[in-house]
Parts: C-alpha cells; structure tokens; sequence
C-alpha cells in the first residue's frame, strides 16, 4: 500500500513539474536536460520499489536445561558424610552433610 502511495505521489508531483515547466520562457539559457533529474530520482525510486521485502526470520529458542549430578570434591569433617538428599523447595538431590 505504501508503494502505490509513493507512486501516485510521485506521478502527481513529476506530472504538475512538468506541465508548469513549459510556460517559462528562457531566453537562451535552455539547455534541454530538463528530463535528467526526474528520470534519475524515478529510477532511483523505482529500483527500490521493485527489489523484493524479506522479513528477517523469526527465530525462537527453546531454552536447554542440562542437570548436572553434584560432585563431592571436598572430604567431609570428622563426625560426619555426604549424603545426597533430595531438596523440598526444587525436587533436586543435593549433598548434604549428615551426622555419623
């Protein structure tokens, strides 16, 4: 919709340039390139009328959730062990440290 908008905006504004271009009267100084301009900006318009619109693709990401089993690196203090216990709040296991 844009594009004939643009078009017809165009048309009308080279068409009224045009009529009212020849009621001047030059006195020698007419050269004749009075058509290079509207030609330029048309085809420069035109050329970007006519190049196709790609929308950039529509990308969605899935997040990746990757759970890891907890490694016990650290020897534990006398009296006590590690445990792997399960955790209420995120119904993960979890080491603990547990009484002997």
């Amino acid at each position: 919709m844009k594009k004939i908008i643009i078009a017809l905006a165009l048309l009308s504004t080279v068409g009224t340039a045009h009529s009212y271009g020849n009621h001047h009267h030059h006195h020698g100084h007419y050269r004749g390139y009075s058509w290079v301009a509207p030609l330029a900006i048309g085809g420069i318009i035109g050329y970007g009328l006519s190049r196709p619109y790609y929308a950039p693709p529509v990308v969605i990401q899935q997040p990746v959730y990757v759970q890891q089993q907890p490694q016990i690196v650290q020897d534990p203090p006398i009296g006590y062990h590690w445990q792997l216990m399960i955790d209420p709040a995120t119904n993960q296991q979890r080491p603990v440290l547990v009484p002997n």
